[in-house]
């Protein structure tokens, strides 16, 4: 499929992108994966980014996310696609950059910032990008999520988009250390970047 120029994707195209997508996945995964389309679609949208770009990282942003770890790791290798530490500890946070290659090498993304949000859709970092953000809150706040918070998460993304990030930021890492799991050096960067700008408007 010729998908070089995002920003000129035709209907029929991204259509196939959905089926091309639908025939990698599971049910559940595409149903999400669509969601975030449509939530990040509507906050570009709120915030002056491409709608797009937004449509096309989030149908294409967990491509391979239900890859195994034995996939991923050998995927990343073969690639030259480097592994943190924390993604060695925790290798499904690997589909994201996975997942960017996937766009560009399979599907012709050659757009840095589609590339860039969903590289970047699970482990938020400072210095991100409005259509990264997008795409990460996106990720968050889908109406298929069920926990307490969504809703609430929701709403203060469409209040700002900073104040949506900053809360699913601190959601991610309650959960986090909920399950005692070790909180990406990234997140706590950004979440000390978002702290310095903003103070605790919580």
């Amino acid at each position: 499929m010729a998908t070089n120029a995002p920003l000129s994707l035709s209907g029929s195209d991204f259509i196939k992108m959905c089926a091309d997508i639908r025939a990698r996945t599971d049910e559940h995964r595409f149903r999400h994966a669509l969601s975030v389309a449509r939530v990040a679609e509507r906050l570009a949208f709120r915030y002056g980014v491409s709608r797009l770009k937004a449509r096309i990282a989030g149908i294409l942003h967990d491509v391979a996310r239900l890859w195994k770890a034995d996939a991923l790791f050998a995927y990343a290798e073969g690639h030259g696609l480097p592994v943190s530490d924390t993604a060695r500890k925790a290798p499904v946070l690997m589909h994201a950059a996975i997942g960017a290659e996937i766009a560009r090498s399979e599907f012709g993304i050659e757009d840095p910032d589609v590339l860039g949000a969903i590289a970047h859709h699970t482990v938020a970092g400072a210095g991100m990008s409005d259509l990264e953000k997008v795409v990460y809150v996106a990720d968050s706040i889908e109406p298929g999520r069920t926990f307490p918070q969504r809703s609430a998460l929701e709403a203060a993304a469409f209040r700002s988009l900073d104040e949506g990030l900053l809360a699913c930021v601190r959601a991610s890492m309650d959960h986090l250390n909920e399950r005692r799991l070790a909180v990406a050096q990234e997140t706590l960067d950004l979440h000390d970047e978002m702290m310095r700008r903003y103070g605790d408007a919580s």
